[in-house]
Parts: C-alpha cells; structure tokens; sequence
C-alpha cells in the first residue's frame, strides 16, 4: 500500500511538472518566437518602406498585394502602453497568429471603404491582444503602411459566438448593405485560455494622411 501511494505520488509529481513546463512554453516560449519574428518582419518592412517616395498631405492611392504570413503595417495603440506596437502580416490560422496579428483574409486592407479586420491572441505569442476589452469608444488605434498614417477611433465593443462571421462583414452584420464607412475590427478570444467566445472591438476611420 505504502509503495502504492509512493508511486502514485511520483506520478502526480511528474505530470505537474511537466504542467509547469508546458504552461511556461506558452507563456515565455511563444514569446520569443513572436519576438523574434517581430523583429524579423520590422526589418522586412523598413528595409521595403526605404523605397517609399515622400509623402506629406493627403493620402496616396495605395494597392496591397501581400502573401500569406507577409508583413504589410504597423498597428499601434496608444491605450496598451507607449511601446506596444506590432507588425501585421496577411492570414490568421495558427501559423500566422502564433507569430503576429493577422488581417483577416478577405475583409477589406487599411483605409478601404468597408471593414478591415485584424484578429491577435489574447495570450501565447507575446500576448498582443491581452488588453483588447479593455478598449473604450474614443480610443485611438493607428495603422501605418508604406505610404499612409491612417488613425481610428474606437467606437463600440461586444461579445459574440466563433460562428458569429457576420462581424466580418463590409457593413458588419448586414452582409447585403452597401459599405460607406471605412471601418476596423479587432478580435481575440475570451475568455483568455479557453476562447469560447471572440471580444470584437469595432472602429472608424477619422483620419488618412501620407506617411
């Protein structure tokens, strides 16, 4: 009996660490991955965006033509901190996310009329979209690109299903309206570890300058 509880104990023991060591890979693991590839697609862009003509004034017509795990912005928003700012690449399966936040394919890209959706964790990969719900309407999110500075304003947020693909809509949750407005969407999961429900924060443009 007294060699039974022993093994028993051993057991439990082992499967805890083991635990420990998987929940740290998720945590500080996926972290320098993402870090690293951050660091990797910022290069990618200042090394592109070298080319980039002058700007000044008004916002210059502008085509994107990105490939899957491409970068092609920078999203930075003021309310998570004055460091936080990420790339963003093209695509949000697994592969893409675990390295950045992902324009959601065929949504609508950087100042288009219609809904540009961008979708990040909210934990593992450097945790980008950890304090999406705390967003509130007025605050600001900009999205810079090769040739433009375009800023958003926060204007509502809500709570829906995974199945719930009408927020990707060109006018959300009215897929047969004509879009007028030029709009973002943000999404992550909640809650954070289990994801059974998407937090979507929804903004306007309100302001489109060269870069």
């Amino acid at each position: 009996m007294r060699q039974a509880t022993r093994a028993a104990g051993e057991i439990f023991l082992t499967l805890g660490v083991i635990g420990m060591l998987f929940i740290g890979y998720l945590i500080w693991g996926t972290a320098m991955r993402a870090d690293s590839a951050q660091h990797q697609f910022t290069s990618e862009l200042n090394e592109q965006w070298g080319q980039a003509p002058a700007g000044g004034g008004q916002a210059r017509p502008e085509q994107f033509d990105v490939a899957t795990g491409q970068p092609f912005a920078f999203i930075r928003i003021p309310a998570f901190g004055p460091h936080w700012q990420f790339t963003l690449i093209e695509g949000t399966a697994l592969a893409q996310l675990d390295l950045s936040p992902g324009h959601v394919p065929d949504t609508q890209w950087p100042g288009q009329v219609g809904n540009f959706a961008v979708a990040g964790h909210r934990v593992t990969a450097g945790n980008p979209f950890w304090s999406l719900p705390s967003l509130r309407p007025g605050d600001l999110v900009y999205i810079q690109t090769k040739l433009n500075d375009y800023t958003y304003r926060v204007t509502g947020k809500r709570m829906v299903l995974p199945t719930d693909l009408g927020v990707l809509d060109p006018v959300p949750g009215h897929p047969a309206q004509r879009p007028t407005q030029r709009l973002i969407t943000l999404i992550t999961c909640d809650p954070a570890w289990t994801g059974t429900h998407r937090v979507i924060v929804t903004g306007v443009l309100v302001s489109a300058k060269a870069r």
